[in-house]
C-alpha cells in the first residue's frame, strides 16, 4: 500500500512547483516612491545648476567666435569690418559688414541682405539678391529659450583695421551674458587690440568654472 505523501504541492503553484503569484506588496511600493522622490528632490538643483553655467557659457563662447571672425574677416580682407550691436532689453543682436573705410556700418535689426545698410560680407563683389546677412542673435544661441538676456552697455559699432586688426579709436566693449535665474554672468571684453577675452561676474553672480574672475 502506497505511503502518503508528506509534502503537499500548492495547488496554486505550476506543474514544476513555482508559484504563478507576481507583484510588490503595498509597503513594497510605497518605499520604491520615497526613495525616488528623495533623490529627485536632491538632484534637481544641481540639474538647475549645471544648466544655468551652460546657458552663460555657451552664449558667451558662441558671441566671442563671431568677434574674433570679424577680425579675422578684416585681417583676410584686407578691409575694414565693423560689427553693429543693438540691445533693447531681451532684444538684441550683432552683425558685421565689409567696408573700404572706418565710417562703415551696418544695422543688425535689418532682415533683407539687399537692403543699403544691412550687415553682410562681400557687399561689392556679391549682387544684392545673393548676399546672406552676418548676424548674431537670440535664435543662433544654442539655448536661445533659456538665455535671459545679454546686456550691452550702449547700442554702437566695433570697426577692426585691416592692417593689424586692431579696434578703431582704441575700442574697449564689455558685453554680458546672464542665466534665466540671473544667478550666473560672463562678460565678454573686446580690448584695443582685438581679442576677445571672456571673464566671470562674481560682485553680484556666482562664478562660473573655468573663467577667470573679471576685474574690477
Amino acid at each position: 500500500m502506497p505511503t502518503q505523501a508528506l509534502i503537499r504541492r500548492d495547488p496554486r503553484s505550476t506543474g514544476k512547483g513555482i508559484s504563478t503569484r507576481y507583484g510588490f506588496t503595498v509597503i513594497e511600493l510605497m518605499i520604491t516612491i520615497a526613495v525616488v522622490a528623495i533623490i529627485t528632490s536632491l538632484a534637481l538643483p544641481s540639474y538647475r545648476t549645471i544648466m544655468e553655467k551652460r546657458q552663460v557659457t555657451s552664449g558667451a563662447e558662441q558671441l566671442g567666435a563671431f568677434l574674433s571672425s570679424a577680425q579675422l574677416e578684416s585681417v583676410k580682407r584686407n578691409q575694414f569690418v565693423a560689427v553693429n550691436y543693438q540691445a533693447n532689453g531681451g532684444n538684441w543682436c550683432f552683425g558685421m559688414r565689409t567696408g573700404d573705410t572706418a565710417n562703415v556700418t551696418c544695422d543688425c535689426r535689418v532682415t533683407d541682405p539687399a537692403a543699403g545698410n544691412a550687415c553682410v560680407l562681400d557687399t561689392e563683389l556679391l549682387p544684392a539678391n545673393t548676399r546672406t546677412l552676418k548676424l548674431f542673435n537670440s535664435g543662433i544661441l544654442n539655448h536661445p529659450d533659456v538665455l535671459k538676456t545679454s546686456t550691452v552697455g550702449t547700442n554702437g559699432t566695433i570697426v577692426y583695421d585691416p592692417v593689424r586688426g586692431l579696434t578703431q579709436d582704441a575700442k574697449t566693449v564689455k558685453l554680458e551674458f546672464l542665466s534665466d535665474q540671473s544667478t550666473y554672468a560672463l562678460d565678454v571684453d573686446v580690448t584695443v587690440t582685438g581679442r576677445v577675452k571672456i571673464c566671470s561676474k562674481k560682485a553680484a553672480n556666482k562664478a562660473v568654472a573655468g573663467f577667470k574672475e573679471c576685474a574690477t
